[in-house]
């Protein structure tokens, strides 16, 4: 087999909503939607590891950089956002702090609803995996939803355990050979994909190919004896 390393996303994203923020310089504390330890750094949200999005209302106001989306438009407002090195606090910039990114809350602070930030990285030791195909041991119809998956080895591409990895696709009814045929597309043919590959991310909803032909939905993975 080729040497495509196979990229399998297993959590779903943590997500925290946020009602009734207050006028200023308003601030979002994430606490309990992500998993402890909450991922903090003053780079995390410019790297991507999470976005913070709005649905749009009369009484906000925009920076340049988002044009003037109507009422219930959902903006992703990430560029006009910090977080605290430590303590996870993420502030949103004003207009008058950032004339581009930033935004201004409405002035009734009730109305100021419906901040939502959502991860989009994995930052948990067992929310991402990766394995290189030619470890791929071979994958065999499970039930008419679900596919599996095994590889030698939980380390990765060296193989070096005991232990069989197994993941279980889920995808839609007989879909078996759709998904196989994928998988041998991406594995056995350089001129359709090089390098890593993403099988399925649950954190992003992404499928191995546009068309997601084998309607798949989620991954599951697990670990054992060989």
């Amino acid at each position: 087999m080729r040497d495509k390393y196979l990229y399998f996303g297993i959590a779903a994203a943590g997500t925290e909503n946020f009602d009734n923020v207050a006028v200023g310089t308003p601030t979002l504390q994430l606490t309990t939607g992500f998993v402890n330890p909450i991922p903090v750094g003053v780079n995390y949200l410019l790297n991507g590891g999470a976005k913070v999005t709005v649905p749009a209302i009369s009484g906000y106001t925009f920076g340049t950089a988002y044009g003037s989306p109507a009422v219930g438009t959902v903006v992703d407002i990430t560029a006009g956002c910090t977080i605290h090195p430590t303590s996870a606090l993420i502030t949103i910039s004003t207009t008058a702090q950032d004339a581009v990114n930033g935004m201004d809350l409405s002035s009734v602070q009730a109305n100021n609803d419906t901040f939502l930030v959502t991860q989009l990285k994995p930052y948990e030791s067992v929310d991402g995996w990766c394995y290189n195909s030619r470890y791929l041991q071979g994958m065999h119809y499970q039930t008419a939803t679900t596919t599996e998956m095994h590889f030698q080895g939980k380390t990765g591409d060296v193989g070096a355990t005991s232990d069989v990895d197994t993941f279980t696709i889920t995808h839609g009814s007989q879909k078996f050979k759709e998904f196989a045929q994928e998988i041998t597309d991406v594995i056995a043919d350089d001129n359709r994909v090089s390098g890593m590959v993403v099988v399925r991310d649950d954190m992003r909803d992404i499928n191995l190919t546009s068309g997601n032909s084998c309607a798949m939905t989620s991954v599951a993975q697990t670990a054992t004896a060989s």
